[in-house]
């Protein structure tokens, strides 16, 4: 069951049923919900804290049935996925990340506990090629998703 808050015309909380039979759940950790687009995205590891060996998997809610359903994702086209072990930074997609040096197709995923931030390629168990891995140091600012609202002002 998931719930759907529409803001406009008015304020409405809509319960909406959702088949979870799809997503082999019990090999999945650390499962986060990223809108991306236009699309409700379901992203899950392999592993608790992934390393090489490891593969993200991604799952898309597919609404044109009378209970929504999870349709696998196995490629996401000019998108890139960032979520981290750090509860205070939500999931974010960006489109079109070569702009900026980074790859479409790839979770970025950044982990607190290690200071470590890797990128791996969807579906493709992480290897010296599809994988690249970033040291942070301690003393200088700790990566954080932004978005635009942050900075914009409330009247």
């Amino acid at each position: 069951m998931l719930f759907v808050v529409h803001l406009a015309p008015w304020i409405r909380v809509r319960m909406m049923g959702v088949s979870w039979e799809e997503i082999p759940l019990g090999h999945l950790a650390n499962l986060y919900l990223v809108a991306c687009g236009d699309m409700l995205l379901l992203v899950g590891c392999q592993g608790s804290f992934p390393a090489r060996g490891d593969t993200f998997e991604v799952f898309r809610l597919d609404q044109s049935t009378e209970h929504a359903m999870w349709v696998k994702v196995e490629e996401l086209e000019n998108w890139a996925i960032f979520i981290s072990t750090d509860n205070s930074s939500q999931p974010l997609s960006f489109m079109n990340p070569e702009r900026w040096g980074g790859r479409s197709n790839c979770v970025y995923y950044y982990s607190h506990d290690s200071e470590h931030w890797a990128a791996f390629e969807l579906v493709k168990p992480a290897s010296s090629r599809n994988s690249f891995v970033f040291i942070s140091s301690s003393n200088l600012v700790q990566p954080m998703w932004v978005v635009p609202s942050m900075f914009s002002q409330s009247p």
